[in-house]
């Protein structure tokens, strides 16, 4: 455990993984509370099923575990399941958004390069309109 720990810290996609996966769990919570547990069972078989697209060899195969997941839901489930993967993805948009302002702040400031230092969109945004640099 100690290894994959140490490997964890060294991978420069660390915090957009990290962003990444806080985003989610608020969706997820958000899906719990609106559409009910059995709903977020429903998107999370099948984020797990597409995620799996990328280890699989067989791609096919995984494709029509999809068709067929998708094929058993009435239309009002398949909207809100599209809705559903639209928000991941418009989320994960955001976090690669943070991340890249997070790359160029330390491509500027190369002080904060070495430190722990979190961005967060608000402030990126406050900065902005404070030092009028837009």
């Amino acid at each position: 455990m100690k290894k994959r720990d140490l490997y964890y810290e060294r991978i420069p996609t660390k915090l957009l993984r990290e962003d990444i996966r806080l985003l989610g769990t608020f969706l997820g919570r958000v899906i719990k509370d609106q559409e009910g547990e059995d709903f977020f069972n429903i998107v999370e078989k099948l984020r797990l099923l597409s995620k799996n697209t990328l280890l699989d060899k067989n791609k096919k195969k995984v494709f029509s575990k999809i068709s067929k997941e998708i094929k058993r839901l009435n239309p009002q489930k398949t909207f809100k399941i599209t809705r559903s993967f639209s928000h991941i993805l418009n989320l994960m948009n955001l976090a690669e958004s943070l991340d890249a302002s997070r790359k160029l702040n330390e491509y500027e400031n190369p002080y904060f390069k070495n430190k722990n230092q979190n961005l967060f969109i608000e402030d990126i945004i406050k900065n902005l309109f404070k030092n009028k640099k837009i």
